[in-house]
C-alpha cells in the first residue's frame, strides 16, 4: 500500500468517525496499524532490541538510532 492510498483510507476513517462507537473507534485504529504495519506482529522481542539500539555510522559519524 503506498502512503497516498494510505492517507485515503485514513482521511475517511477520520471524516467518519464522529458517528462511530469507541468499539468502532477502536478497531478502525486496528485497521489502520494492520494497513500500515503489516508484519509489525511478527516481530519478536528481540529484533525489536537490536533496531532500537542499532548503532550507525554515516560518512564517519557515528549515531544511535532510538525509536
Amino acid at each position: 500500500m503506498t502512503r497516498k492510498e494510505y492517507e485515503l483510507v485514513f482521511q475517511a476513517l477520520k471524516s467518519y468517525r464522529c458517528y462511530m462507537t469507541r468499539e468502532d473507534e477502536v478497531l478502525s485504529e486496528k485497521i489502520l496499524d494492520d494497513l500500515f504495519y503489516p508484519s509489525f506482529d511478527n516481530l519478536t522481542t528481540d529484533d525489536l532490541k537490536e533496531d532500537d539500539t542499532e548503532e550507525k555510522e554515516i560518512n564517519g559519524i557515528k549515531s544511535l538510532n532510538f525509536r
